[in-house]
């Protein structure tokens, strides 16, 4: 077995064509190079050499995903290995995550603060993002020949999403505004005159609005999730919730199923009188 032989195939035949760099995880999991044979002993002192240089075990996961995948995708591909992948169902346990959830009047506070300093464009990002569950980047290179405001919708394609899925996105009357207030450029809809193509990132304007307007710790994606939250309080299915998102898995939404606890309180009432 050669460890660099395998990630090498991986990142030269696998990886071309994602928009998502891996070289920081890569350079981590090169620690693998100097082992003939990757065993549970073997991956268990890598879990151990990481969690001592004070890396979460979240992070650890992410670089063991990666050489995970590399070895699944040289087995699939080369049909000469017969070697068994010992990272296949190994996780370590992480803590809890609790996602940042919006309130209403946050939202509110937080569009305020964009329009006070005259911040049109990220704006109208937050409008969309609260109003979609786009992720950024689905929205920063979204482009015009994707959007149909006639029919009140959108489509990020599979290239540009997260799980090479093609997901359509309804519109509401919010978000149709805002997307005639942005027709500003042929091509994309999130234009950056200086630099002749699409804005790349919100990031530096959002965290000024966010402190601007004293929410504490807010991440863009936490858009993402606050638009998920106002769903399910109403009682959304959250098969509907996943659609929308994009999720590859409803497994994945489950993580706001704790937000309709009225949802679970009404089946109590099929439980006899146990008392």
């Amino acid at each position: 077995m050669n460890v660099k032989e395998i990630l090498d195939f991986y990142t030269k035949n696998g990886l071309f064509q994602s928009k998502h760099s891996y070289q920081d995880k890569l350079k981590y999991i090169e620690w693998f190079y100097q082992y003939d044979e990757i065993t549970i002993d073997v991956l268990t002192d890598y879990c151990t050499f990481r969690q001592l240089s004070g890396v979460k075990n979240s992070t650890i996961n992410r670089e063991l995903n990666v050489i995970k995948s590399a070895f699944n995708y040289y087995l699939k591909y080369n049909q000469t290995a017969n070697f068994k992948n010992v990272f296949n169902r190994f996780r370590l346990f992480e803590d809890d995550f609790i996602p940042r959830y919006l309130t209403a009047v946050e939202c509110h506070e937080l569009l305020q603060s964009t329009l006070k300093h005259n911040n049109q464009l990220l704006h109208d990002f937050v409008v969309l993002a609260l109003n979609t569950g786009c992720r950024a980047s689905e929205l920063t290179t979204l482009t015009w020949n994707n959007v149909f405001l006639h029919d009140r919708y959108f489509i990020v394609r599979n290239s540009l999403s997260k799980n090479k899925k093609t997901v359509y996105k309804p519109l509401n009357t919010v978000s149709i505004a805002a997307l005639y207030r942005l027709k500003q450029h042929k091509h994309y809809v999130f234009y950056n005159k200086n630099t002749d193509t699409h804005i790349k990132s919100f990031r530096r304007g959002f965290e000024i609005a966010v402190k601007r307007s004293e929410l504490g710790a807010v991440r863009i994606h936490d858009l993402r999730h606050t638009f998920a939250s106002f769903l399910v309080k109403q009682g959304v299915p959250l098969y509907h919730v996943s659609t929308l998102l994009g999720h590859s898995d409803i497994r994945i939404t489950q993580r706001y199923s704790h937000l309709a606890p009225e949802n679970l309180h009404h089946v109590l009432k099929f439980l006899p009188t146990l008392t």
